[in-house]
């Protein structure tokens, strides 16, 4: 199980089926140098901050493999004893936004950092400090509110992903009125791809994919049918049930939709 830290406590020494961990300093901190095995795969050095209802999660499901080497940080002392008790990694209990605890973490050694508490002041300035201090070639980030999006992005997280947007995505297809999926949004580039379903007494069924006059900002990009799915050739001629996958601006996608279900002359 994980081993918690918190400074003067040094890491125990320990094992695991294809590494071995000697421990070596790290500012006032002994952290434990992973050296595998010859001939063994090197390990992903993951450093996740925050260890929340997402933060879990997302420990849970990459300590499920090998191929991760997993850092948590997490101030609340309770929550580390959590993760010490269900999962083999090493735990700071600290404040991951300030620079000396990212140090000790080996942040500049990291290959991927997830920002996943729940205050975006801090998501922000360990984003920043990830970026700017140490180097870290791909940070992902969570947006507790859509309004930290852009800031995130521009502190410099690789990815950002924002809970309330995709709980919105839900309910919009859910309450969708012209019947199409919403697979991914993206309004910084105002970049929609959705998925529709051709209906039984659709105009365009029997035409082909050339003869459609899409919107100029839309483009076809798959059609689902039969438990597969075909690229949208030219003369590829659509069926009833078909999934069309479209991609472009949300105006666009959403006039593409309403030709590909109606039911009158195109």
């Amino acid at each position: 199980m994980g081993k918690i830290l918190s400074a003067p406590i040094i890491l125990d020494v320990l094992s695991g089926t294809e590494a071995y961990y000697s421990v070596r300093p790290t500012g006032h901190q002994l952290l434990p140098n992973i050296s595998r095995k010859k001939g063994g795969k090197q390990p992903m050095r993951t450093l996740i901050v925050g260890a929340g209802r997402i933060g879990m999660h997302l420990i849970g499901y990459l300590s499920s493999s090998d191929e991760n080497q997993l850092t948590v940080i997490e101030k609340e002392g309770e929550r580390c004893k959590d993760v010490a008790d269900k999962y083999d990694a090493i735990i700071l209990n600290e404040d991951g936004s300030k620079l000396d605890i990212l140090k000790k973490a080996d942040a500049s050694q990291a290959d991927l950092l997830l920002v996943a508490t729940d205050d975006d002041r801090v998501n922000l300035a360990t984003t920043r400090a990830a970026k700017k201090e140490f180097g870290i070639p791909r940070v992902i980030a969570v947006a507790n509110s859509p309004k930290s999006k852009t800031r995130l992005m521009q502190a410099g997280a690789d990815v950002v992903i924002c809970p309330v947007d995709l709980a919105l995505r839900d309910f919009e297809n859910v309450l969708s009125k012209d019947h199409s999926i919403t697979l991914m949004y993206r309004s910084a580039e105002n970049l929609r791809v959705a998925e529709a379903v051709i209906p039984l007494n659709a105009s365009l069924i029997g035409k082909k994919i050339h003869e459609i006059q899409l919107p100029e900002k839309c483009r076809v990009g798959l059609v689902c049918r039969d438990n597969g799915f075909v690229f949208p050739e030219p003369e590829l001629e659509l069926k009833s049930g078909d999934k069309v996958l479209l991609l472009g601006d949300a105006p666009s996608v959403a006039r593409t939709v309403e030709l590909l279900r109606s039911s009158e002359s195109a």
